[in-house]
This record gives structure tokens, sequence and C-alpha cells, in this order.
């Protein structure tokens, strides 16, 4: 891989920032089966702003950045205080709600990928999946948090799947030799387009072949 680099401080701040306004939105919006409190809206904004970055660093076997840096913790917790405050106006933004979390999404991988990309012991495929999980843990945390079927693994418009792309993308062009600057900003763009291309045109994730199996069987004992 490409030489290890270091990631610039407000890269990884931007990415809590615009996930933590995601989690506060989350919270502050009506719920079937819960109504948040206050609390609610902290946590939320700290597990999808921080989730995916503290389960990326602990399989990576360093100390967490949110727990070095104070600056993380307070970040978060700001933009989810903004979210909750905007969350009336987010049914309004339809298409530029879903580019803001393709942005979440796309940033996050990036980060993963430069941070998992600076560890010598890392392959290149842990380096995809690492970067995948910065990409998608904070919203498993999210689902597990507020009891709702988990959105990784149901059959939506593409989410994991166009993080693992964005992170294959990453480290396609770190194989090569390309710049950090240019892996990241291929990965981001891939991110964002698929993901959008997705919802525009109403995409969903593959079925698995044994759903598949069980309809030709029922249909054929009829």
């Amino acid at each position: 891989m490409a030489a290890a680099v270091h990631v610039p401080l407000w890269i990884d701040l931007a990415a809590v920032a615009v996930g933590a306004m995601q989690g506060g939105a989350f919270a502050a919006r009506s719920h079937e089966r819960n109504e948040f409190d206050l609390l609610g809206v902290a946590v939320f904004a700290l597990a999808i702003g921080l989730g995916g970055g503290i389960l990326r660093d602990v399989l990576l076997d360093v100390v967490p950045a949110a727990l070095r840096d104070d600056r993380y913790l307070v970040t978060a917790l700001l933009a989810g205080l903004a979210g909750m405050l905007a969350a009336d106006h987010i049914p309004r933004l339809g298409l530029a709600w879903e580019a803001l979390d393709a942005v979440v999404v796309g940033l996050f991988v990036v980060v993963g990928c430069l941070k998992a990309s600076q560890s010598a012991d890392v392959t290149a495929g842990a380096t995809i999946l690492l970067g995948a999980i910065t990409g998608v843990g904070g919203s498993v945390l999210r689902d597990l948090l507020a009891q709702q079927p988990v959105a990784l693994v149901q059959r939506t418009t593409p989410y994991a799947l166009v993080a693992i792309l964005g992170a294959a993308m990453f480290v396609a062009l770190d194989e090569a030799g390309a710049r950090s600057a240019v892996c990241g900003a291929a990965c981001l763009a891939v991110v964002f387009v698929v993901r959008l291309v997705a919802v525009a045109r109403g995409w969903r994730s593959p079925a698995p072949r044994v759903a598949s199996s069980r309809a030709v069987n029922s249909r054929a004992g009829r």
C-alpha cells in the first residue's frame, strides 16, 4: 500500500458532526414504538457520530480517538443538538437528506480506510472491511438502540454494499500507488453517486437465493 498518511482532524470531525446531526434528528422525530427524551438525542448523536470509528479502532487494537480527544465528544453533542432543532425540517429536504446521508457514509468510509491503511499489519481486504464498518457501524448501533430492524441486513436501498464498493475503490487506487487524497476523493464520489442513483431508481439489495428456491418449491407444491 501507499505510504501512511495522517488523517486531518477536520475530516474526522466533519464526519462525526454530520453523523451526529443525523442521530439527533433521528431521536427527535416521532417513532411508533419509542418516544426518546433529551438524553436519547445525545445517545443517538454519539452512537452514529462515534460508533463506527470506535468499532474500527477497537478492531485495530488502538485507543479510540474519541476517548483521546474531547473535541470528538463535544462535536458530536453539539451536532446532535443541531440535528434535533432541525428535525422538523427534514421531511421537506427529500433527496437533499438522502444526499446528506450519502456524504455521511462516504466520509466515514474514507476516514476508516485512511486509518486502516496506516497499519502495516492490515491487509487490503481488511482495509475494505474496516472502511465499511466505519461507514455503517453507527447506523447498526442506532437500529439496535431503537429496537428496530437493522437496516444493514434488510432488503432496502443498498447501504452496506455501497460502503464496501467505495472502500474497494479506495484500496484499488491505493494499491495502484495513487495519492491518499485521490483515493479518498474517489471513494467519497463512488459512495455518493451510487447511493443517490440507487435511491432515485429504487434499487434494492439482492435477496438470498434460498428465498427464491423456497418460492419455487412452494409454487411447485400447489
